[in-house]
Order: C-alpha cells, then sequence, then structure tokens
C-alpha cells in the first residue's frame, strides 16, 4: 500500500532506485545524476523551471549540505568544492551533494497568508514578522536528510535556495578586476551584476512607512535605479519602490507565449511572474485590481496580504495546526499593541543562517528586539525600558517567554487572549497550542528533525556510515504516518496533550448555528485553509 506522511521530503529520494516504476536519471530536463525527468509534476511551468534554472546559470545547480560527523564544516563549503561526475565521486566527498531543482522543490513546507486591513497595515506587518521567520524555520525544523545521507543541518532553506539557484557565474563570483565583461544584454545586469543571494533566501529590506525602515535597512538592495525613479514618479514611495525594483533584479524563469503582450494597467500576469520566483522568507502581496476593488464585504473581495513562508512541514496535524494559529495570533498580538520588532536587516540575515544549524530550537541564539514598545500612539503592556539596548541574543525560549525586563511573545499573545472576543472552546485550544510551542522552545519536546535523526542513528540497521539504510527510512515513513494518522502515541515530539488531530471544520449546520450569534466553539477560524505547500 501508499502512505503519505506529512514529512519535508522522502529520507532516500535521490536514491539510486528510489521511485516505481524505475526510471533512470540524467535526462534532457534535469540533467542530474540522482533524479530522472520523469518525478517531475508534468505541468510545463515545473520542467521549464528545471532547464531554464539550469540554461541561465551554465550548469547543473549545487546543493552542498554538511553531512553528519563529517570533519568538514557548513562554512566551508564553498565555490572552491569540486563538481561529481558520477554517483559514486558524490558519495565520495566529505559533505552530502545533490543537483536539480526537485531536491528543494520537491521539499514541502508550511505558509500562512494573513490578509490586512489595509495597505499600510499589510507593510507594517510584514516589518514586524520579518524577525520571526528565522525563529518559526527553528521550532518547525524537520529535514535531517538529503539523498539518503544524514545531514549535520536541520532545515530544508539552504538546501532550497541552493536548488533553484539561476546566478551565472559572475553573478554569484563577481568579474575579475583585470576583466571587462559586456555581459547578455538579454538577461536582468546583462548577467554581470553580482548577486549575493538565490531568488530563493530570506527577504532583503524592510517595506514599511515609519523612520525605523531607513534605519534598519543596512544590507546593500541590488536594483536599477532607473526602475526606483520610475516607480517614484508614480507615486509609489521610496523604501515600497526599492523592494520592488529589487524584485526585478532577477529575470523571469517561465513565459507562457499567449501572456506575453498583456495590457498592464489590468493584468498583473507580468507582475506575478517576477514576484511569484522570488521566493523569499516573507512575501508581500498586492490584491488583484478586480478584486480588490470589490467591497471588503463582498465575497470575492482580496485585499492586501502577507504571507509567512519559512516554516517546515510537522509530521501531525496537531503541530501543524499550533504553527498556522500561532502566527495568526502572534500577528493579531502585534497589531493589537503596535509593537516594534525592528532589527537591522543584516541580523535577520545573521538570523537565519543560526536557524538552520542543528538543534538550533534551543541551542542557538538570535538577535531580537529587547525594547519592543510600541510605535508612537499606542499603549502597550510593556516591561521593557528604554535604557536596555536595543536589541541583544537570547535563545528561542528567552524570545517567546521572556527574559528579565524583556516580557516575551507568549505572554503578550496570553494578555491578547484574554482581552480579545474569542469563544471559550477557541480559546482554551490557541493555548494548548501556545503551552507545545513553549515546551519545543525549551527543549522539552523535540523538534522533528532531531527527532528523525535520532531515529535513524538509533535503528538496528544503521551502520554507523552515515547513511539513511532502507530499513530505518521504510520504518521512520510508518511511525510518521501513524503519528500524523493519531494512531501512535509521540511524545517526544508534542507532550502529553489530549489529541493529536485538531477539531474538524464545520458542518453547515455549525455555520448556520454560528452566524445566528448562537455561542459556539470555533476553533477552525485559527486553522487557514490553505496550510502544506510544496515549496
Amino acid at each position: 500500500g501508499e502512505i503519505a506522511p506529512t514529512v519535508t521530503s522522502m529520507p532516500l529520494f535521490g536514491v539510486q532506485g528510489f521511485c516505481e516504476p524505475h526510471q533512470e536519471p540524467n535526462g534532457p530536463v534535469a540533467e542530474s545524476l540522482f533524479v530522472p525527468d520523469e518525478v517531475i509534476f508534468p505541468h510545463p511551468r515545473f520542467p521549464t523551471l528545471t532547464k531554464n534554472i539550469r540554461l541561465r546559470r551554465g550548469s547543473r545547480v549545487e546543493i552542498r549540505r554538511p553531512r553528519f560527523e563529517a570533519t568538514k564544516a557548513l562554512s566551508k563549503l564553498g565555490k572552491e568544492d569540486p563538481i561529481p561526475t558520477s554517483q559514486a565521486e558524490a558519495d565520495a566527498l566529505d559533505h552530502v551533494y545533490a543537483d536539480a531543482m526537485a531536491f528543494g522543490m520537491g521539499n514541502c513546507c508550511l505558509q500562512v497568508t494573513m490578509q490586512a486591513s489595509s495597505l499600510s497595515e499589510s507593510r507594517y506587518l510584514y516589518d514586524q514578522l520579518a524577525p520571526l521567520t528565522s525563529i518559526m524555520l527553528a521550532l518547525t525544523a524537520a529535514t535531517p536528510f538529503m539523498r539518503g545521507w544524514i545531514c549535520d543541518d536541520d532545515t530544508r532553506w539552504g538546501q532550497l535556495a541552493q536548488s533553484v539557484d539561476d546566478r551565472t557565474p559572475f553573478e554569484r563570483s563577481g568579474a575579475p578586476s583585470d576583466v571587462t565583461v559586456d555581459g547578455d544584454e538579454r538577461l536582468a545586469g546583462r548577467g554581470v551584476q553580482p548577486l549575493p543571494k538565490s531568488r530563493y533566501d530570506s527577504i532583503d529590506c524592510y517595506i514599511g512607512e515609519g523612520p525605523e525602515v531607513a534605519e534598519n535597512n543596512d544590507l546593500p538592495l541590488v536594483l536599477d535605479e532607473r526602475h526606483v525613479a520610475r516607480l517614484i514618479e508614480g507615486g509609489v514611495d521610496e523604501a515600497l519602490a526599492r523592494h520592488i525594483a529589487h524584485l526585478f533584479a532577477r529575470d523571469p524563469l517561465v513565459l507562457f507565449g499567449d501572456r506575453l503582450h498583456l495590457d498592464d494597467e489590468h493584468d498583473i500576469d507580468h507582475w506575478e511572474n517576477l514576484q511569484s520566483t522570488n521566493w523569499q522568507t516573507l512575501r508581500w502581496k498586492p490584491p488583484p485590481p478586480h478584486k480588490g476593488s470589490l467591497s471588503s464585504s463582498d465575497d470575492g473581495h482580496i485585499g492586501w496580504r502577507v504571507e509567512f513562508r519559512s516554516m517546515e512541514v510537522q509530521i501531525t496535524d496537531f503541530e501543524n495546526a499550533a504553527f498556522s494559529s500561532f502566527i495568526v495570533l502572534l500577528s493579531r498580538t502585534i497589531l493589537e499593541s503596535k509593537l516594534n520588532l525592528y532589527i537591522p536587516m543584516s541580523k535577520v540575515e545573521q538570523n537565519m543562517q543560526a536557524a538552520q544549524r542543528r538543534e538550533a530550537c534551543t541551542s542557538e541564539r538570535f538577535w531580537f528586539r529587547t525594547n519592543i514598545s510600541a510605535v508612537e500612539g499606542a499603549d502597550p503592556w510593556q516591561r521593557a525600558t528604554s535604557d536596555v539596548e536595543p536589541a541583544a541574543l537570547m535563545t528561542i525560549g528567552e524570545i517567546l517567554m521572556g527574559k528579565e525586563a524583556f516580557p516575551g511573545l507568549i505572554p503578550l499573545c496570553h494578555r491578547h487572549l484574554e482581552n480579545a472576543d474569542y469563544e471559550p472552546a477557541t480559546r482554551e485550544l490557541l493555548r494548548e497550542y501556545i503551552a507545545f510551542i513553549a515546551r519545543r522552545a525549551e527543549g522539552k519536546v523535540l523538534t522533528a528533525a532531531t527527532w528523525m535523526r535520532s531515529f535513524v542513528l538509533n535503528h538496528e540497521a544503521y551502520q554507523q556510515d552515515g547513511r539513511v539504510p532502507p530499513a530505518a527510512a521504510h520504518d521512520l515513513m510508518i511511525a510518521a504516518a501513524e503519528m500524523g494518522e493519531g494512531r501512535r502515541p509521540c511524545p517526544e515530539l508534542v507532550g502529553e496533550i489530549s489529541r493529536l488531530l485538531p477539531c474538524e471544520v464545520p458542518t453547515p449546520t455549525e455555520r448556520e448555528v454560528a452566524a445566528r450569534g448562537v455561542a459556539v466553539a470555533q476553533p477552525w477560524l485559527l486553522r487557514p485553509r490553505a496550510g502544506t505547500f510544496p515549496c
């Protein structure tokens, strides 16, 4: 039989004979040593993305992760590493190597999209969520394997970034100072303008409207100043204009022939083409014009949205519901208290690097603002004082639960729960979710990455060689499926809870009762329907 556990990726993906029926790798699309083209979803978008990333780059993508118990550290992985020409050469490296988009975009993740009440609110919320992207990545870490090897880091993030890295050699490393390179006029920046990161990575700038934006946007942005000037001329303020122009530093990767010549006054496909292939930790999403202009009470209305994209998918529905609900709850708390979570963008980037390390949830410290006093005009519950340093290194447990004068985000969420108009059953469910997340942050329950790695290391088939044995992979996926279906207890992951499966979506009768104003439990209101996605 077949099972479909909610894990980021299958441990043996890319290992010889991993797919059924068997297909040979090294097809014309991916040209991968490990992955046959037949595993790519057949919609034209996906093979075209795979091939165009490789063609624009000028070679196969290079994905490298540190191997568990190997002597070579992640920081030493770089451009000098050899490019293997066979599976045997790849396996002989002292790190884990892969070479196709499918190793990243074949992963699954947990994303939450929230609609703001206005353009200004969407920009403010985007900025305040930025420092939380690394925190939530570490809390949900769930990717300890790649291509049948045990890795010495915990998340999919770096793997994803490398899997769609379409930068040319000059964009990745810069042109030699003594060489003049004309480049290719068909490419953005002629294909020679240095780009520090892959198009799938953390955000590079804040987009809000307050003075904190300029103060904390301390990373250089790759953009064309002519694009910025044109946007400002059209009425866009500088902070937002620089964000949008930064997106246009990338080339489109997929174009459909019937969507080339459009009326950009009414059609947003050209914008979405670039917006949807700049895959970052957050995505600011303007509404489609024809739906954004509708009344907010109209069923077809779509407003200004923020998509939170860093989290990893979890093994149980309880965990996925908890983290999805927590992001919504945090967002409501931020908006209600008008919190100020700004830290320099360079520190947001440092946090993203720390979040990917093994057991970062409990062993790493992250930059976080210590005085989160509200923006001007608000009166939040605060214990932070104005004479403390604006940002400090803290553990995730300290960020969530508080430390000295810093109140912690979870106590602020509890205060919001007490003051907001939630049904009692909803409030209790959210408290249970919060209690679980606090246990995870304090190390009382394990991340999926730590639990899965331990499962393999302690399996009777493990040969102490850093590889995931087929028998261990089989038993791990069976265990994950049974845990996800609520048929196997998993106190190591979630602790002692009353349920693994969250409440069901309401029936039509329940919705009708709720519409009449009768007090009923409404836990589904905080379970975003668009939950788990291929990355």
